[in-house]
Protein backbone atom coordinates (compact mmCIF):
# COMPACT_ATOMS: atom_id res chain seq x y z
CA UNK A 1 0.00 0.00 0.00
CA UNK A 2 1.29 3.51 -0.82
CA UNK A 3 0.27 6.44 1.39
CA UNK A 4 1.33 9.73 -0.27
CA UNK A 5 4.98 8.98 -1.04
CA UNK A 6 5.19 6.38 1.71
CA UNK A 7 5.05 2.62 1.19
CA UNK A 8 3.32 0.60 3.91
CA UNK A 9 3.35 -3.19 4.25
CA UNK A 10 2.12 -5.52 6.99
CA UNK A 11 3.77 -8.96 7.23
CA UNK A 12 2.53 -11.09 10.11
CA UNK A 13 3.54 -9.14 13.19
CA UNK A 14 5.74 -6.62 11.35
CA UNK A 15 4.84 -3.18 9.99
CA UNK A 16 7.24 -1.93 7.31
CA UNK A 17 7.10 1.72 6.26
CA UNK A 18 9.48 3.33 3.78
CA UNK A 19 9.91 6.66 2.06
CA UNK A 20 12.60 8.50 0.10
CA UNK A 21 13.73 11.89 1.41
CA UNK A 22 15.55 14.52 -0.63
CA UNK A 23 18.43 14.86 1.82
CA UNK A 24 21.81 13.22 2.41
CA UNK A 25 21.89 10.16 4.65
CA UNK A 26 23.99 11.80 7.39
CA UNK A 27 21.45 14.63 7.74
CA UNK A 28 18.50 12.24 7.95
CA UNK A 29 20.38 10.06 10.48
CA UNK A 30 21.24 13.12 12.59
CA UNK A 31 17.60 14.23 12.54
CA UNK A 32 16.77 10.94 14.32
CA UNK A 33 19.56 11.06 16.89
CA UNK A 34 19.36 14.43 18.63
CA UNK A 35 16.48 16.06 20.54
CA UNK A 36 17.39 19.46 19.08
CA UNK A 37 16.33 18.04 15.68
CA UNK A 38 13.52 15.73 16.82
CA UNK A 39 11.58 18.52 18.54
CA UNK A 40 10.97 20.10 15.13
CA UNK A 41 9.35 17.10 13.44
CA UNK A 42 8.58 14.11 15.70
CA UNK A 43 4.84 13.62 16.17
CA UNK A 44 1.91 15.11 14.33
CA UNK A 45 0.86 18.77 14.23
CA UNK A 46 -1.88 17.96 16.78
CA UNK A 47 0.45 15.81 18.92
CA UNK A 48 3.97 17.32 18.71
CA UNK A 49 6.87 16.20 20.84
CA UNK A 50 7.28 18.72 23.64
CA UNK A 51 9.70 16.91 25.93
CA UNK A 52 12.77 14.95 24.94
CA UNK A 53 15.86 13.53 26.64
CA UNK A 54 18.27 11.24 24.86
CA UNK A 55 21.34 9.19 25.62
CA UNK A 56 22.13 8.07 22.07
CA UNK A 57 24.29 4.99 22.56
CA UNK A 58 23.68 1.24 22.71
CA UNK A 59 21.92 0.67 26.04
CA UNK A 60 20.98 4.35 26.28
CA UNK A 61 17.44 5.68 26.46
CA UNK A 62 15.35 8.22 24.61
CA UNK A 63 12.37 9.50 26.60
CA UNK A 64 9.77 11.78 25.09
CA UNK A 65 6.29 13.18 25.49
CA UNK A 66 3.77 14.03 22.78
CA UNK A 67 1.15 16.55 23.91
CA UNK A 68 -2.30 16.79 22.37
CA UNK A 69 -4.56 19.75 21.74
CA UNK A 70 -6.54 19.44 24.99
CA UNK A 71 -5.23 20.08 28.51
CA UNK A 72 -3.93 16.83 29.97
CA UNK A 73 -3.60 15.06 26.59
CA UNK A 74 -0.16 13.47 26.64
CA UNK A 75 1.52 10.31 25.48
CA UNK A 76 4.85 9.34 27.01
CA UNK A 77 7.31 6.94 25.42
CA UNK A 78 10.69 5.40 26.03
CA UNK A 79 13.10 3.84 23.58
CA UNK A 80 16.05 1.70 24.66
CA UNK A 81 18.76 1.54 22.01
CA UNK A 82 19.87 -2.00 21.17
CA UNK A 83 22.14 -1.45 18.17
CA UNK A 84 23.52 1.60 16.34
CA UNK A 85 25.42 1.69 13.04
CA UNK A 86 26.18 5.34 12.29
CA UNK A 87 24.80 6.50 9.77
CA UNK A 88 22.95 3.45 8.44
CA UNK A 89 20.87 1.74 11.17
CA UNK A 90 19.24 2.18 14.56
CA UNK A 91 17.54 -0.65 16.45
CA UNK A 92 15.57 0.10 19.59
CA UNK A 93 12.80 -1.25 21.78
CA UNK A 94 9.96 1.26 22.12
CA UNK A 95 7.38 1.39 24.90
CA UNK A 96 4.43 3.46 26.05
CA UNK A 97 5.24 4.77 29.54
CA UNK A 98 4.03 7.12 32.24
CA UNK A 99 5.74 10.45 32.87
CA UNK A 100 8.27 8.74 35.16
CA UNK A 101 9.34 6.27 32.46
CA UNK A 102 7.59 3.20 33.88
CA UNK A 103 6.52 0.92 31.02
CA UNK A 104 2.77 0.50 30.48
CA UNK A 105 2.45 -3.29 30.12
CA UNK A 106 -1.16 -2.95 28.89
CA UNK A 107 0.08 -1.29 25.68
CA UNK A 108 2.12 -3.17 23.07
CA UNK A 109 5.88 -2.85 23.14
CA UNK A 110 7.72 -3.01 19.85
CA UNK A 111 11.18 -3.46 18.39
CA UNK A 112 11.94 -0.84 15.75
CA UNK A 113 14.70 -1.03 13.18
CA UNK A 114 15.29 2.14 11.17
CA UNK A 115 17.53 1.85 8.11
CA UNK A 116 19.02 4.86 6.34
CA UNK A 117 19.86 3.83 2.77
CA UNK A 118 22.11 6.14 0.73
CA UNK A 119 20.60 7.03 -2.67
CA UNK A 120 23.17 9.62 -3.89
CA UNK A 121 21.56 12.96 -2.90
CA UNK A 122 18.54 11.19 -1.39
CA UNK A 123 17.98 8.81 1.52
CA UNK A 124 15.55 5.92 1.64
CA UNK A 125 14.25 5.56 5.17
CA UNK A 126 12.86 2.13 6.10
CA UNK A 127 11.19 1.61 9.47
CA UNK A 128 10.47 -1.99 10.49
CA UNK A 129 8.34 -2.35 13.61
CA UNK A 130 8.09 -5.83 15.10
CA UNK A 131 5.21 -6.47 17.52
CA UNK A 132 4.66 -9.38 19.91
CA UNK A 133 1.72 -10.58 17.82
CA UNK A 134 -0.35 -9.74 14.73
CA UNK A 135 -3.11 -8.62 17.13
CA UNK A 136 -0.77 -6.12 18.79
CA UNK A 137 0.12 -4.77 15.33
CA UNK A 138 -3.56 -4.42 14.44
CA UNK A 139 -4.34 -2.61 17.70
CA UNK A 140 -1.67 0.02 16.94
CA UNK A 141 -2.87 0.35 13.33
CA UNK A 142 -6.39 0.95 14.67
CA UNK A 143 -4.95 3.68 16.93
CA UNK A 144 -3.79 5.52 13.77
CA UNK A 145 -0.08 4.69 13.57
CA UNK A 146 0.00 4.79 9.75
CA UNK A 147 -1.66 8.21 9.61
CA UNK A 148 0.65 9.39 12.38
CA UNK A 149 3.72 8.14 10.51
CA UNK A 150 2.55 9.89 7.34
CA UNK A 151 2.18 13.26 9.04
CA UNK A 152 5.36 12.84 11.10
CA UNK A 153 7.42 12.01 8.02
CA UNK A 154 5.77 14.91 6.15
CA UNK A 155 7.04 17.12 8.97
CA UNK A 156 10.50 15.50 8.69
CA UNK A 157 10.55 16.22 4.96
CA UNK A 158 9.77 19.91 5.65
CA UNK A 159 12.42 20.06 8.36
CA UNK A 160 15.08 18.50 6.12
CA UNK A 161 14.25 20.95 3.33
CA UNK A 162 15.02 23.84 5.69
CA UNK A 163 18.21 22.30 7.16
Amino acid sequence: MTNNTMDVEKKGRELIISRVFKAPRELVFNAYTDCSHLKHWWGTHQWPMEECTMDFREGGEWRYCLRGPNPGDESWGKAIYQHIENPSKIVYNDYFTDSEGSINREMPGMQITVEFIDKKEDTKLVSRTLFDSPDALESVVEMGVIEGFTETWDRLEGYLAEA
